[in-house]
């Protein structure tokens, strides 16, 4: 599966309405925000700044460990559930990680994240229907 235009977060407003509310997950290498988005796709946002990372070639990095892991377990799966707008932002730490151990933090991520969040639009749904009572 490829990582089309469409499985990304292009203007600051998407990234503004997932930095809103989101349903979180973090760890020693990323701290990853998520929220249920309108379509029918999940879509990646990164947030690499330099105080993570001094030099191009390390951003440049982790951003491709972003995208490969994210292309593999999420872009194009269909979802029972909402699908989500994922912002990820490394920490100094996975700078120095190697690529494996920095895609097993991701999976954990993804993993959480989509069952938070299937947990999130149940509750949802539930305080709906009693309203509605």
């Amino acid at each position: 599966m490829k990582f089309s235009r469409q499985s990304r977060l292009l203007k600051p407003a998407e990234f503004k309405l997932v930095f809103q509310r989101p349903i979180r997950s973090g760890d020693h290498y990323f701290r990853v925000l998520a929220r249920a988005n309108n379509i029918e796709r999940h879509r990646l946002g990164m947030a690499v700044s330099r105080k993570t990372c001094p030099k191009a070639v390390g951003r440049n990095r982790i951003k491709r460990v972003v995208r490969e892991s994210f292309r593999a377990r999420l872009a194009g799966s269909r979802t029972a559930g909402a699908s989500l707008d994922f912002v990820v932002m490394p920490t100094v730490q996975a700078a120095s990680q190697s690529n494996k151990i920095l895609d097993e933090s991701l999976a954990a991520h993804w993993l959480r994240l989509t069952r938070k969040a299937g947990n999130h639009n149940a509750a949802d749904r539930q305080d709906r229907l009693r309203t509605q009572k």
